[in-house]
Order: structure tokens, then C-alpha cells, then sequence
């Protein structure tokens, strides 16, 4: 029987490349996201890529009622949920840096980034420990590692995720479950190091291995006396 992977916070860059890995790998896909109309979207590329045996449902993932339904539509059609990724994006434009930092505009990532981590991890984790196996997948930011002082309020949620998952894995695995994160530390973008189907065949080695908590993905240092590099002029100068 195939196994199947509910992705919340489905979007049309990680979330795509994580469903089209898993597909591939003979996975059912279940997407989550608020939008009817970006779900269809992201079922149709998944079509062009070979990828059929997908299931969609809407929900706000901060809403724990709203995901427990969503969860319930990929249940009922695939039977089990073997793994579930948490991945989803807050807009550049939310974005603070330290002496801007509220507690109104902090709340918010906070909710989005932990809040809806946590309730998710709390509808499929009781499942996963009855069946002795299962995973929990996560993508966050780099600000989760290091401050990063445009991103003050938004690191605060990545750090307090970070936290979160460390702990998790540490009380999951002796019960057979893996919780792993990949934190990107730069701008995600194809063709880059910091690729989206890169980022995503990392994490589906993570889930096969589950002998690591975290990796890091970072763009290439330039060489040394290079623009940007260490000795050499700013880039693009």
C-alpha cells in the first residue's frame, strides 16, 4: 500500500518540489493550502509531472479545526497519512527589523510559523504513535540559526520553531517516529544552490535516513578576493 505525504501550506515553489518528489517516489500527495484555486493549480503541474494520485482540501493552518478537516479529506481518500511537511510562507512584506518589532507584527508570524506547527503536530502525532512510524517535515528560515536583523520578527518565529522540532524529535524518535527541518538560509530560487528540487531531494533523504535532526542550506560562498567573497569587493561592483 503506497504511503502517503500531506503537505500544509501547499505553495507553488517548495511545496510543488517537495509533491513532486514524493509523487514520484510512489507517494499520495495531499495538498493543503486557502486556495481552491492555487490547489488546482498545483494538481495540474503535478499532472504534467507524472504525479496523479494527489488529493486536495483548503484550510487556514493556523485554524485547527479547519486543518483537522482537510487532514480528515486526505485520510478518507488514502487511508493512513505516513508524513506530514510544514512549510508555509511568510510574505517579505511582513517583515520587520529590530526597532520596528511589535508585539501586533511578531504575533502573527508566530501563529503562522509555531502555532500552526504545533496543531498540526498534535492532530497526526497520537496516529504516527499508535502505528510505531510516521514523520514530521519541515522547512524554515534561516533567522532560525542566526539573527538576521531585517527579519527580526519572523526570526523570532523561526527560532522558536526550531525549538520546537528539536525537542519533538527528541521525544518522537524512541516511539518510531522521525521529525527532521531543513533551514534555508538564503532566498529560494531554481537554478541556484538554494533550488526548491534540490532543497526537496535533501529532505526526502532525510526522511529515508532519519538519523539527523536539521540540515543547513546555504548559497555558495563566492572564493576568496571574488566580488562578495571574503577579501574581495561587495558584489556587483
Amino acid at each position: 500500500m503506497a504511503k502517503t505525504i500531506a503537505i500544509m501550506g501547499a505553495g507553488g515553489t517548495m511545496g510543488l518540489a517537495i509533491a513532486t518528489k514524493f509523487g514520484k517516489e510512489g507517494f499520495n500527495v495531499g495538498l493543503v493550502a486557502r486556495s481552491q484555486e492555487n490547489l488546482d493549480k498545483l494538481k495540474a503541474q503535478l499532472a504534467e509531472a507524472g504525479v496523479t494520485s494527489v488529493v486536495t482540501a483548503t484550510a487556514d493552518i493556523t485554524d485547527e479545526a479547519q486543518s483537522k478537516s482537510a487532514l480528515g479529506v486526505i485520510k478518507a481518500a488514502f487511508g493512513s497519512i505516513d508524513v506530514v511537511e510544514y512549510s508555509p510562507a511568510y510574505g517579505p512584506q511582513n517583515y520587520r527589523g529590530a526597532l520596528d518589532v511589535t508585539y501586533e507584527n511578531t504575533k502573527p508570524a508566530f501563529e503562522l510559523v509555531v502555532g500552526g506547527a504545533i496543531k498540526t503536530a498534535n492532530l497526526v502525532v497520537p496516529d504516527m504513535i499508535a502505528a510505531g512510524n510516521g514523520a514530521l517535515l519541515f522547512i524554515a528560515g534561516g533567522s532560525a540559526l542566526a539573527p538576521i536583523p531585517p527579519l527580526s520578527n519572523v526570526g523570532i518565529a523561526h527560532s522558536g520553531l526550531r525549538n520546537y522540532v528539536t525537542n519533538l524529535h527528541g521525544a518522537l524518535k524512541p516511539k518510531g517516529v522521525y521529525v527532521g527541518a531543513i533551514y534555508v538560509a538564503g532566498m529560494i530560487k531554481r537554478g541556484t544552490e538554494v533550488d526548491p528540487d534540490q532543497i526537496a531531494e535533501k529532505l526526502f533523504n532525510m526522511y529515508q535516513s532519519r538519523d539527523k535532526v536539521e540540515e543547513t542550506v546555504r548559497p555558495l560562498m563566492p572564493p576568496p578576493g571574488a566580488p562578495g567573497g571574503p577579501g574581495g569587493p561587495p558584489p556587483g561592483r
